[in-house]
């Protein structure tokens, strides 16, 4: 748990640059919903902001995403979410511009929108109850993998190809206590697989 919400990728970031102009309203909504739910929060005992939520930009290997250490503001705005304008998971930089730094998942998500082109959003959050439950009954990833790394998006990258997580839409991060990923063609979607579990 020491080590949550730690960047671990290489950052370009550039907070004087505009990001985009895009309608996020669902990605603001849904943001904050999960927040309600205490599924993003800020643990006090560690002093650390934990889950994200991400949103593609058009038909573009870009998306926004939740700042990193934003988990304790109950309600964001727009000024508090990244773009990731450019990514590259095996040399693990990401170039993020806006006017705070992109999550430390950024990576992961990028993994995740790269498996097809009608994922629209992701959220990932975090609860124990469900990842105990969970874990290794849905598709889990390598206890061993760490979150925001190389390694992580190559666990989502096979999991994918073996079919696992082709279907599901939800994927439990194994080496990432409490950790749980969903994510669909819209945040109802993957909202709605989280409410399910």
């Amino acid at each position: 748990m020491e080590q949550e919400g730690v960047i671990k990728y290489k950052m370009n970031w550039e907070p004087f640059t505009p990001i985009p102009e895009y309608d996020i309203s669902a990605l603001i909504h849904f943001r904050n919903k999960c927040f309600e739910q205490q599924w993003i929060g800020y643990y006090q005992t560690h002093q650390v902001g934990y889950g994200n939520i991400s949103q593609r930009f058009g038909n573009n290997k870009q998306f926004f995403i939740s700042g990193s250490q934003t988990g304790h503001i109950p309600v964001l705005d727009a000024n508090q979410y990244s773009f990731i304008q450019k990514y590259d998971i095996p040399a693990n930089t990401i170039k993020c511009l806006g006017q705070v730094k992109a999550s430390s998942e950024s990576l992961t998500h990028a993994a995740i929108y790269e498996l097809s082109s009608e994922i629209e959003a992701i959220i990932h959050i975090h609860n124990n109850t469900l990842w105990n439950k969970h874990l290794h009954k849905l598709p889990t990833t390598n206890p061993e993998v760490e979150y925001g790394t190389p390694e992580m998006a190559a666990e989502v990258n096979r999991l994918f190809q073996s079919n696992t997580i082709k279907e599901t839409g939800l994927l439990i991060m194994g080496g990432h206590e409490d950790g749980i990923i969903a994510w669909g063609k819209d945040f109802e979607t993957a909202f709605g697989l989280l409410e399910q579990l």
